[in-house]
């Protein structure tokens, strides 16, 4: 009873669950036998084809293929996911080996973190083969394995077919007929199969594996098992294939139907492998039948957690758990390399298990002169996988789907297997830049993490192994304690690194994938080329290809149970943000936009594999190099932008000669973007060193494309020179003007091909970028021929970008031209210059006109400063130079045909244009500029009407309006000249202040007049005392050359030191001619005794200005004096 109770413990220790991912629709409907029922007599069914769909054919003869290979193939989505992939007749056997002495042989394969296992017999595939088959293997059995073996294992095989086994099995198989419910062979055949979830519609066809390379043993075993399920033992998850037939009727709808003869007890292995078998396939309960010589005695039925507990067959249901956590251990820590061939081998009665890395242990020539029937499956079961893996909706791994390609790769020689080879290499470039990638804003970030930091991954396929010393590995049975083994597998790392890195890589594999092409048959008109043909193909419709709407929603998977699953899940379902539309960008990759590429020809539905994946890997050449140039662009690498530009144009040309084209890129956004590449050179033009290297400096990626690229452009008969794109490949960078002309060229092609106003806009902005580059030519030139002809040159550039820009209706640039074009005519204007300056030539005139004409017109269509005052600003300070320029040589060179009255008009007019164009608002960042400007065009004004006052006589009627004005615009010329800190020109506006002054007392007819004229000359001085202090305090700078006098005795004033004696020379003058005024008989008025007192004081002091004084003495003396005068006038004025 302990007994009892102890078994049952572990009994319930013991975690099963079995989830049907292919199975019958139903299982078969059970009917009791009669008691005494003869089952040696067949049933009328038996052997039936109608009553295939249920399985019991399998019972006869259970194949012994290697059928994980074909159960990976039926559900790849499950190969990385589960621990085990094997017959679950292969299962049982290891995990009867605490109860089974015989010897077992298994051959063990590693995809990712799955195990393939599969039977191995040695007997049928070693002892009875010609020697010449599988030679490497058996030359290393013969050498390693004890010989002995070799015969048990023959008597094994042949006791396995000796007539008593074969009457019992045949005894079973009729039973299991007689057990069917008549009618119920009417059922419908279908299948039920779970599988992974993909949209076809969201990727590209790519070519499945043939059939007889998909096993070691095809085509000679197509074995399907009746049910393939996931099972999980304890926290083992196993893909297992099963032929056990199921029945179910009435209270039991599902049990499982035994034989047994009641003259033999239950063995232990029987009773393990029908408990195994009910647990496989969520079975709950067993039916035994007993019999005697055939004849039906008795039914019995055993739930089948009793199964461990039967007399003559218990065993321990924990002990079965432990071995296979142990073994799976085991394996997962030792056979770790992908695409190397394990042999696990136990021999009769041995405590040990072995395995053997049959791929390092045997030689190369060993392998290769037997031709390993296990490389070519594996490589193509590792393809079928990444296929299943990167078209999953649920299975987001690149870093996996890599590692599996590669592995791939590595054992498919591709001269054999090119259409594989070039999907594989497909793919892996697809991984680096997804077909979906945006070239203007690639999101290239890989969402897989590694979790585990412990863990080593290990499923690289190196070229250098460990040694044969590692190759072996032993475990030591023990029933007592099965030793468990640490699994050192973990994902492959993602796929890291930049855009630039991302798209070397994948052009890398884009130029292998092509170079594969090569070795695909030579296509032509027999069937045998029609077999080549992609079979989904239908005429008149697209084939789905991998740009697919950026929106669209994909379907969510279903939860699975491992938390890892889950993460990456949740990962995968993020949303991405739709693209945001560009016009220049190169590629369609917005939902209104974006196309499912390619779209093939509607009258040729045959498409060959070859041109199928030539037309994806040049379309992803396409999208790489696409990607690339924007990315160079972006980082300002304009010399590797043009040079990128240049292989996409090439690529583009290559589609455009297949017969399924791509309208993918847009051939005026590629034209435009080399265009901008032309253009931000010439503004970082202190680079063009750098670029021109970086356009000569081809990567070795570059190269292999390019050696497609020349072989595919002479099998079409490509003449570059003759493409829409010919402007695009550049091969040297010299000089500014070329590259100018080279922007021209490319956006006048990429118009021709699509008249947008993008395009326009940026073919008015280049041709204004040739016209400046003319005019900062002609400014620098020296001959006025040359000035003439760069402005010929310029001038039909800015009329065509003017007649653009109306035509976009861009007021701001329009703006911009016609100050452009203002300024050509004013260097006209300049270069039609006499030798000899004289008046106004009509030439000169005529230009500045033009240059007016075209500046006002810019104001126009702008109306005012807010809508671009950067333009603004231009605009008014060119019209204003101008409008000065023209006024001053007017004013030094009057026109000889007009009076000097009318000539005097003309100029002042003219300067107070120019004034009009003075923006004096202090926030402008020209003030400065227009401060000075104001001055010096009021200065000069001022002096026209001074000379104008002297022609004019004294009873004149506006002779006083024209001193009024004279008066006002030297005040506002001195002003404007302190406010600009300019001594020198302050000095001498005021001195022209105190000119007319003193003229106008020395003029007057009135004694008082005159004394007030000469107060006021006084009162001009008297300012200066303000600007004297800010040069003796070094608040403004003089230079040396213009602060000390003229060597020559010059008395021009235009000196610091000069203008300076003149104050001190004029106030001396001024105070004498006070002093004389007042002391006049009769006095003019009443307190001219007093003021003449005033001035002799004043005028004393002034004797401190020696005229022997130096710069800094002068200028500190008439400082002092100033000062005390200003004190004077204030002490008398307050006494009165």
């Amino acid at each position: 009873m302990e007994e009892e109770t102890s078994e049952q413990s572990d009994n319930e220790k013991i975690k099963s669950t079995a989830i049907v991912k292919y199975s019958l629709p139903k299982p078969a409907q059970f009917m009791k036998l009669q008691c005494n029922t003869d089952l040696n007599l067949p049933p009328s069914n038996w052997l039936s084809s109608s009553a295939d769909s249920y399985g019991l054919q399998h019972v006869l003869s259970h194949p012994k293929g290697f059928s994980s290979f074909r159960m990976a193939h039926m559900f790849p989505d499950c190969v990385g996911e589960v621990d085990v992939v094997s017959d679950s007749e292969n299962i049982k056997k290891l995990l009867k080996i605490p109860y089974y002495k015989g010897h077992i042989s298994m051959m063990v394969h590693r995809i990712e973190n799955t195990l393939l296992i599969d039977d191995f017999d040695i007997y049928k595939h070693l002892l009875k083969t010609a020697e010449t088959e599988w030679e490497w293997l058996r030359k290393f059995f013969f050498e390693n394995i004890n010989r002995a073996t070799c015969e048990e294992d023959k008597n094994l095989y042949i006791k396995s077919r000796r007539r008593e086994a074969l009457k019992e099995k045949t005894l079973v198989s009729k039973f299991l007929y007689h057990s069917l419910v008549e009618g119920d062979l009417t059922e419908t055949n279908n299948f039920v199969v779970e599988g992974c979830s993909l949209n076809s519609n969201e990727h590209p066809l790519l070519p499945e594996p043939s059939p007889s390379t998909e096993c070691p043993d095809a085509p000679s075993s197509d074995h399907k098992f009746t049910r393939n399920v996931v099972w999980t033992f304890e926290d083992i998850e196993m893909l297992i294939g099963t032929d056990m037939p199921i029945f179910g009727g009435g209270t039991h709808p599902c049990i499982s139907l035994r034989l047994r003869d009641m003259s033999k007890p239950i063995s232990v292995l029987t009773g393990i492998d029908y408990w195994l078998d009910n647990l496989m396939s969520n079975v709950p309960e067993v039916v035994m039948c007993y019999h005697l010589n055939g004849i039906v005695q008795k039914y019995e039925l055993i739930k089948t957690e009793d199964l461990p507990r039967l007399d003559n067959s218990k065993f321990s249901p924990k002990l079965i758990r432990d071995v296979a956590q142990s073994i799976l251990s085991f394996l997962k820590s030792n056979a770790t390399k992908a695409g190397h061939t394990y042999w696990l081998f136990k021999g009769k009665d041995e405590e040990v298990i072995k395995l053997y890395d049959l791929t390092s242990l045997c030689s190369e020539t060993d392998v290769d002169n037997g031709q390993n029937p296990f490389t070519i499956p594996v490589a193509m079961l590792l393809y079928r996988v990444a296929r299943n893996m990167k078209h999953s909706t649920d299975r987001t791994q690149p870093g996996t789907i890599k590692m599996l390609l590669k592995n791939c790769l590595k054992l498919l020689p591709e001269e054999k297997y090119p259409e594989i080879a070039t999907s594989s290499l497909y793919m892996l470039s697809d991984l680096y830049i997804p077909a979906n990638t945006n070239p203007e804003s690639p999101d290239l970030n890989d969402a897989e993490q590694d979790e585990d930091a412990e863990s080593v991954y290990d499923d690289d396929l190196s070229e250098s192994d460990n040694g044969k010393d590692q190759a072996t590995k032993i475990l030591v049975l023990n029933n007592s304690s099965m030793e468990k083994f640490k699994n050192y597998y973990k994902r492959p790392p993602p796929i890291v690194g930049g855009v630039e890195e991302r798209c070397l890589q994948a052009l890398q594999h884009v130029a292998a994938g092509l170079n594969c092409l090569k070795y695909f048959p030579k296509q032509d008109l027999t069937d045998k080329a029609e077999e080549e043909e992609v079979k989904m193909a239908k005429p008149f419709e697209p084939i789905p290809m991998p740009y697919a709407k950026l929106n669209e929603e994909k379907p969510i998977p279903e939860p699975n149970k491992k938390n890892k699953k889950k993460e990456r899940k949740k990962k995968a379902e993020k949303p991405q943000n739709d693209a945001v539309e560009n016009k220049t960008a190169l590629l369609l990759k917005n939902k209104h936009e974006a196309q499912p590429l390619p779209t093939w020809r509607e009258n040729n539905p045959k498409i060959s594999w070859k041109d199928h994946l030539k037309t994806l890997l040049y379309e992803k050449a396409v999208l790489v190099y696409a990607t690339l140039s924007e990315y160079h662009f972006v980082n300002g690498s304009y010399g590797s932008c043009l040079r990128t530009i240049g292989l996409l144009a090439r690529c583009q040309l290559v589609m455009n000669k297949l017969q399924y084209t791509s309208n993918a890129l847009r051939e005026n956004c590629l034209l435009g973007r080399a265009g901008d590449c032309c253009i931000m050179m010439i503004q970082t033009w202190t680079k063009s060193e750098i670029y021109a290297q970086q356009l000569r400096n081809n990567l070795d990626e570059d190269f292999k494309m390019m050696e497609q690229l020349e072989q595919d452009e002479r099998f079409y008969n490509i003449n570059i020179a003759e493409s829409n794109t010919k402007c695009v490949f550049l091969y040297d960078i010299r000089t500014i003007e070329q590259m100018l002309l080279k922007a021209v060229e490319c956006y006048e092609e990429a118009w021709k091909l699509s008249e947008t106003d993008n395009i326009l806009r940026r073919l008015g902005n280049s041709l204004n970028e040739v016209a400046s580059y003319y005019l900062n030519m002609a400014k620098v030139s020296k001959k006025e021929e040359d000035i003439i002809s760069i402005c010929k040159k310029a001038e039909p550039y800015l009329t065509r970008g003017l007649e653009i820009f109306e035509k976009v209706k861009d007021d701001a640039n329009i703006a911009l031209l016609h100050t452009n074009m203002g300024h050509l005519h004013r260097l006209l204007a300049h270069a039609n210059t006499p030798i000899e300056r004289g008046e106004l030539t009509p030439l000169e005139k005529l230009h500045y006109n033009k240059a007016f004409i075209n500046y006002k017109k810019a104001l126009q269509v702008l109306g005012d400063r807010k809508h671009c005052p950067g333009i603004w600003d231009a605009v008014k300070w060119e019209l204003s130079t101008a409008l000065f320029n023209m006024g001053s040589i007017m004013h030094e060179h009057p026109p000889a045909f007009m009076s000097k009255t009318e000539a005097e008009k003309e100029v002042i007019e003219t300067l107070q244009k120019a004034l009009q164009y003075c923006d004096l608002d202090e926030n402008n960042p020209k003030y400065p500029l227009y401060q000075y400007r104001a001055a010096m065009i009021h200065y000069r004004i001022g002096t026209l009407y001074h000379s104008h006052i002297w022609s004019t006589l004294n009873d004149s009627s506006n002779r006083k309006s024209i001193i009024q004005l004279a008066k006002i615009n030297y005040e506002k010329a001195a002003k404007l000249y302190f406010q600009s800190s300019d001594p020198i020109n302050y000095f001498t506006a005021q001195m022209q202040r105190f000119a007319l002054l003193e003229y106008l007392a020395e003029t007057t007819s009135t004694l008082n007049a005159k004394i007030k004229h000469l107060q006021n000359c006084l009162d001009i001085v008297l300012e200066l005392e303000e600007m004297i202090n800010l040069l003796i305090e070094k608040k403004v700078e003089v230079a040396e050359d213009v602060a000390e006098e003229e060597s020559d005795g010059n008395k021009t004033y235009k000196t610091c030191f000069s203008l300076l004696k003149l104050v001190k020379l004029r106030l001396q003058h001024i105070l004498k001619m006070l002093i004389k005024t007042c002391l006049t008989k009769p006095p003019p008025n009443k307190d001219c005794g007093k003021l003449a007192d005033l001035y002799k004081g004043c005028y004393t002091k002034s004797f401190e200005l020696k005229d022997d004084l130096d710069y800094n003495t002068l200028l500190g003396k008439l400082g002092k004096v100033l000062k005390g005068i200003r004190s004077e006038l204030e002490s008398f004025n307050n006494t009165v």
